[in-house]
C-alpha cells in the first residue's frame, strides 16, 4: 500500500470512528462514513469490504496503537511502587483520552449488535494488557523486588479495579464513582496490591489481641 493509499485509509477510519461514535453500529451508514470522509461510498469499498470489515479494522488497528504504548510503558525499569502508579495513571488516561473514549462506549454499545467481533477484541486486549502486566511481574520476582506470588491473579486484580473506575464513571455514570478523584483511586490500588490490608505484623498483631 502506497503512503497516498495509507492516508486515505486513514482518513477512512477517523471517519468511521466519529461516526460509529455519533450514531452506533446499527444505525451507520457506508453513505454516512463517505459523507463524513468527504470521498464517494464506492471509494470505502476499494480498501473495506463492508462495514462490518470496517469497524472490525477500526477497532484492531486502535487497540493495537494502544497496545504498544502498554508495551512500552512496561520495558522501562521501574521498581514496583513507581511501575503500578505510572502504569494505573497511564491505563486509566488511555481510555479518559476522548477518542478513546468514544471507541470504548462503541465496543460496549455494539456488544449485543456484533457479539463474535467483540469478544474476539476484547480478548485480544486483555490478553495484551494482562500478559504485559503479568510479564513485568514475573521479572520483579526474579530480581527479589518482589515475593513469590500469583503472578497473574495480582495482574488480574490491579487492572480489573483500573477497568471497573473507567466502567463506573464513564459507562454506568455512577455518582459515587464520579466523585472520587483519579490520584485518590491509583494511590488506593497500588497500595492494596503493594501492601494488602493486614497490619505489617500480622502474628504479633493477632498475639496482642
Amino acid at each position: 500500500m502506497t503512503l497516498k493509499e495509507d492516508d486515505r485509509r486513514q482518513q477512512i477510519l477517523d471517519a468511521a470512528q466519529a461516526v460509529f461514535a455519533a450514531k452506533n453500529f446499527q444505525a451507520t451508514t457506508i453513505k454516512d462514513i463517505a459523507r463524513a470522509a468527504g470521498i464517494s461510498p464506492g471509494l470505502i469499498y476499494w480498501y473495506f469490504k463492508d462495514k462490518t470489515d470496517l469497524f472490525t479494522s477500526l477497532l484492531s488497528e486502535r487497540i493495537s496503537s494502544g497496545l504498544e504504548e502498554v508495551a512500552g510503558l512496561a520495558l522501562a525499569d521501574m521498581r514496583p511502587e513507581q511501575f503500578l502508579h505510572n502504569f494505573a495513571r497511564f491505563y486509566i488516561g488511555m481510555y479518559e483520552r476522548p477518542q478513546n473514549l468514544a471507541l470504548f462506549k462503541m465496543v460496549v454499545a455494539n456488544t449485543v449488535s456484533l457479539p463474535a467481533v467483540v469478544r474476539q477484541l476484547q480478548s485480544r486486549v486483555v490478553a495484551g494488557v494482562l500478559g504485559t502486566v503479568q510479564a513485568y511481574l514475573e521479572q520483579q520476582v526474579a530480581l527479589g523486588r518482589m515475593r513469590p506470588c500469583d503472578t497473574e491473579m495480582v495482574a488480574r486484580a490491579f487492572i480489573g479495579s483500573l477497568l471497573a473506575y473507567v466502567v463506573s464513571r464513564h459507562i454506568l455514570k455512577d455518582p459515587l464513582a464520579q466523585q472520587v478523584p483519579q490520584d485518590r483511586l491509583v494511590e488506593g490500588v497500588v497500595d492494596v496490591v503493594l501492601h494488602g490490608i493486614l497490619p505489617p505484623n500480622p502474628q504479633r498483631q493477632g498475639a496482642e489481641v
